[in-house]
């Protein structure tokens, strides 16, 4: 179910794009997109085109939204009750690495006096 919902919110985001792309813009652009733009304005009227296209840019702006809520609330694990797991529970612990032994720090009130003859 998971899955199908994400295809369906997949497939309503590139119809979002296309929508979004054929809308007439302020220079109305959309003749160097293949003149579809300027199709649908002389089909329907510019101004009822203007209309219905901002209102499925609406509709499926609001479906993407509803859906990703839907999905988020009821699909995904819920981080506040679950206990998570530390990656390396259960794992063994590596050999110590042999390395070489860190020399003990001088005391500070001791400096080293330089070899006087």
């Amino acid at each position: 179910m998971f899955e199908f919902i994400v295809v369906i919110i997949m497939l309503i985001g590139i119809a979002l794009i296309g929508v979004v792309l054929i809308q007439p813009g302020k220079g109305d652009l959309s003749a160097g997109f293949g003149g579809v733009g300027g199709q649908l304005g002389s089909m329907f009227g510019m101004r009822k085109t203007t209309d219905l296209l901002t209102k499925i840019t609406i509709g499926l702006a609001a479906a993407v939204l509803i859906l990703s809520i839907f999905v988020n609330k009821f699909f995904l694990p819920d981080n506040e009750n679950s206990a998570v797991a530390p990656a390396m529970q259960g794992a063994q612990a590596p050999a110590a690495a042999q390395q070489a032994p860190v020399p003990a720090p001088k005391p500070s009130g001791q400096q080293a006096q330089p070899n006087q003859k």
